[in-house]
């Protein structure tokens, strides 16, 4: 089980836990009894303890009547009690057992255990047991013992008892954090990328824009990790020249990228789709809904017969020299949408599209990333959360980061973002209990009735004192 969130639970919570007494008499001159264990873990009680009868318990039961006496250990909290053993003690030579007794002490448990005292010694009898702690079993629950006399065959008193002899030692809690599956991690995604050229240029141009890396993320797929099923290249052209000039300078653009893909990778032939597409008006577009200038706004506004008129008009007017500077570079390019899936997770592979198009994770990607180790990334989180800002996932890391962080409170804003799930709930509630505040921890771990964490976290939540 990890740990995680042991090194700051001791400085968030109160513990219970009190010493087992040493050496409590349990009754007059009978003996003692020594806990050297009694501790509560949510799922089990472990009690260790001896018991030790006085030799000189003869000058109680060996007195004419007197047949023996029974000892019997009990975990008790409240109302509640749950019975660890019966022993029956018989005078050195003597026997105080008979079917009455039996049917009694078996009445009350089926771990009865029989000895004689000695005569000139005491009597030492060790008790060591593992106990599947009930639903009220808590660190307030006592071990008690309670000593009754046999005064004649059928005829016990109670001479002492129940009395408290420990008190449940609560071991260290472990909270369980739940985690969230964001989805199927292997479904189809995409991935793009482009090539830019310069003025009437077809041809690669490596040390042109970002060319350089541009094409680098496709070596990434280019892997048994992945299984690229379809590369679609589009070839385009800025709006300067003419509508056909452009056309098949776009459609060169885009022979171009696919030549250069084919020959740096092994990816399929059949996966291409190659086409030009002409002139790229988007961003003169762009750059129009952006500006003030009354003129392009008019332009704009205008129906021109076709493409090359509408350029024509557009160089007459003064933004032409700015938009031929400053637009028209970006509007020269050939880009590819590559259709993949990933067939195995590889996370340097998928490390390697992170620092390159962050953007095009998916958001199972992210949290695949961000959950590589016991300890989140936060950074890859936060990146996540700046793409999938609703991402339930990914905000579930964010609060568990946050939680091992000892920052409670923000744990708890990431989880008001995560939704409403089992999960969630149950991880409300431990950064609940990790505050303290116990009452409304038991209400979250209970919503989230059924997930196997929040079963457990209610457990560990009766060792809050």
């Amino acid at each position: 089980m990890k740990t995680l969130f042991k090194g700051f639970l001791i400085a968030s919570l109160m513990f219970i836990g009190v010493a087992a007494n040493a050496q409590t008499r349990i009754y007059s001159n009978v003996g003692t009894i020594d806990v050297t264990k009694a501790e509560y873990n949510g799922d089990q009680v472990d009690l260790a303890y001896t018991i030790t009868i006085d030799p000189d318990v003869q000058n109680i039961i060996g007195l004419k009547g007197k047949k023996g006496i029974v000892l019997t250990t009990a975990l008790a909290e409240g109302d509640f009690k749950q019975v660890v053993e019966c022993l029956v003690i018989s005078p050195a030579k003597g026997n105080a057992r008979s079917a009455w007794l039996e049917d009694r002490v078996e009445d009350v448990t089926n771990n009865v255990r029989y000895f004689n005292a000695k005569a000139d010694e005491p009597l030492v009898i060790k008790s060591n047991y593992t106990l599947k702690a009930k639903d009220w079993t808590s660190p307030d629950t006592r071990l008690t013992i309670t000593t009754q006399e046999l005064k004649k065959a059928e005829c016990l008193v109670r001479l002492n008892g129940p009395k408290q002899v420990a008190k449940l030692k609560a071991t260290d809690i472990v909270p369980q954090w739940a985690n969230l599956n964001p989805g199927d991690g292997t479904a189809e995604k995409h991935l793009s990328t482009k090539l830019y050229y310069p003025v009437n240029v077809t041809k690669e141009v490596d040390d042109y824009l970002e060319n350089a890396q541009a094409l680098n993320i496709l070596k990434t797929l280019d892997s048994p990790n992945f299984d690229v099923t379809a590369i679609k290249i589009n070839g385009w052209a800025s709006p300067e020249a003419t509508v056909a000039y452009n056309q098949k300078l776009s459609e060169g653009r885009a022979a171009t990228m696919k030549e250069i893909i084919s020959n740096r990778y092994s990816f399929p032939e059949d996966v291409y789709s190659v086409s030009g597409n002409g002139e790229y008006w988007d961003l003169v577009e762009a750059y129009v809904a952006a500006s003030d200038d009354p003129a392009l706004k008019k332009w704009s506004e205008r129906k021109f017969s076709n493409l090359d008129s509408r350029e024509a008009a557009l160089k007459q007017l003064s933004a032409y020299k700015d938009i031929f500077n400053t637009v028209y570079p970006r509007s020269r390019f050939a880009d590819c949408d590559v259709t993949y899936k990933l067939v195995n997770f590889d996370a340097a592979a998928v490390r390697s599209i992170y620092n390159t198009y962050p953007e095009q994770l998916s958001e199972a990607e992210y949290v695949a990333l961000a959950s590589l180790n016991d300890n989140v990334d936060k950074a890859v989180v936060e990146k996540g959360l700046s793409y999938y800002p609703d991402s339930e996932a990914l905000n579930n890391l964010a609060a568990k980061a946050a939680v091992a962080e000892g920052n409670y409170r923000g744990a708890i804003n990431y989880l008001q973002k995560a939704g409403n799930s089992r999960e969630v709930l149950n991880n409300l509630g431990v950064c609940q209990m990790l505050l303290g505040q116990k009452e409304a921890a038991t209400q979250s771990f209970q919503r989230a009735f059924g997930l196997p964490q929040a079963a457990q976290n209610l457990r560990e939540l009766k060792k809050v004192e």
